[in-house]
């Protein structure tokens, strides 16, 4: 696979790499320009991922895909003098990072692009397109976006999660925001307490069906019918398809066999991503 390593920085100055792959001269060129990939929590772009098979595909309609780092990539890493990674990071930043990733997507050339997020990314995805979008973006895919809803962990957890919540409070109160709390809901994974409580708080600033109204823009979201057994994921397996009679943007689509990974099921996640971009950029190049 060849790839060109390529770098942005974005508005709050935190550098992002990711890699850059082209399509051929010969290939056909379609309504989408690129499709840019944010992985998950903690996770990096140049990790193994169904991103990979995906992108092949992609290649061979004529679409760039550029796999990214956003903030929330590895455990920490250090800016100045702020933490960033998957412990420390703020999930409403991220609109600091698709923006920088779109500016650099439009300084290739790419005008007409698709966002797709897996876990964390797709939970950023959601929440972009709610409360900034950017006319840049054509369409977007959420694969597995897990629900961060408070009354949800908190009715299937009951304290394990009340008093980490209890516990990242009482840290910030005391002016140490930056402290570690050791999580085990929704996942076994070390937080600051600020971060704990901005993904799993109260206000439930991102539980995507906050969200999902706002739409204005074709929005697919895909789940593994395996991950019906995570709290974090079993409402979506239940009620996504029917979202297209609530929103008509939103369409949802359970993967049959497909864990949170995808893992075996890669192709069968690609077929049901393909045959969505066709219908949804048909439709798109049709109202033009």
């Amino acid at each position: 696979m060849q790839v060109e390593l390529v770098h942005t920085t974005t508005l709050d100055q935190v550098p992002l790499d990711g890699y850059l792959r082209v399509p051929s001269s010969t290939a056909a060129r379609g309504p989408i320009d690129a499709v840019i990939c944010h992985h998950g929590v903690g996770g990096k772009f140049y990790t193994p991922s169904f991103f990979d098979v995906a992108g092949d595909a992609l290649l061979e309609q004529g679409c760039a895909v550029l796999r990214v780092n956003n903030r929330g990539h590895d455990d920490a890493f250090l800016v100045g003098q702020r933490e960033y990674g998957a412990s420390y990071e703020i999930v409403d930043e991220c609109r600091h990072d698709i923006t920088a990733w779109l500016d650099f997507a439009e300084s290739r050339g790419y005008r007409r692009v698709a966002v797709w997020g897996h876990s964390l990314g797709a939970v950023k995805t959601v929440y972009f397109l709610s409360v900034q979008d950017d006319d840049r973006i054509v369409c977007a895919v959420a694969s597995s976006p897990p629900r961060f809803s408070h009354a949800m962990y908190a009715a299937s957890a009951g304290d394990a999660f009340q008093s980490a919540i209890r516990d990242a409070q009482k840290l910030v109160d005391d002016g140490v925001p930056e402290q570690l709390v050791q999580a085990r809901v929704p996942m076994q994974r070390s937080f600051a307490a600020r971060t704990y409580l901005d993904k799993y708080g109260s206000t439930a600033r991102y539980d995507y069906m906050q969200h999902l109204p706002n739409i204005r823009k074709p929005l697919l979201l895909t789940v593994g019918s395996l991950e019906a057994g995570d709290v974090s994921f079993a409402s979506l397996v239940q009620d996504g398809p029917a979202f297209n009679t609530r929103w008509s943007d939103v369409e949802c689509q359970v993967v049959d066999g497909a864990d949170h990974s995808y893992t075996e099921r890669t192709r069968e996640l690609w077929s049901t991503v393909g045959s969505w971009l066709a219908r949804a950029t048909g439709a798109l190049s049709a109202a033009r």
